[in-house]
């Protein structure tokens, strides 16, 4: 098990994007450190990708590399992935790499206020486990 470095926040808006410039995804939550995507796209393990992400209110994308470290079968919940289309989803645990300050501050602009004593957790390949 892995000790999570950063805290995790559910985004405040919706949060699509673009994988390779190319594959749609809706982003459930964000951390400093890394992002979770849905996605019809099934990535490989290891690898780095581009994505882009877009911000509804104002039009803003920013473009990221991330190395994905998790990549299951996710179920569809048509609430909260009605832009994707209905099929095969994977549910993609992915890291930053190399963030700067612009970037940054486009992430901190998606990311919901937590209540205090609920970012510290332990992630395994399988499931999300509270922190003890």
């Amino acid at each position: 098990m892995e000790k999570r470095k950063s805290a995790r926040f559910d985004v405040s808006q919706e949060m699509k994007g673009k994988l390779l410039n190319v594959v749609s995804f809706v982003a459930n939550n964000l951390s400093a450190d890394g992002i979770n995507l849905v996605s019809h796209f099934q990535p490989v393990i290891g690898s780095s990708y581009r994505i882009f992400l877009f911000h509804g209110r104002d039009g803003r994308q920013q473009e990221f590399e991330i190395e994905i470290n998790r990549a299951e079968v996710a179920s569809f919940d048509a609430r909260k992935y009605a832009s994707l289309q209905p099929g095969l989803l994977f549910s993609i645990g992915a890291k930053f790499k190399k963030v700067d300050d612009r970037q940054k501050e486009f992430l901190l602009s998606f990311m919901k206020v937590k209540a205090p004593g609920h970012d510290e957790g332990f992630i395994s390949k399988d499931k999300i486990k509270s922190g003890s």
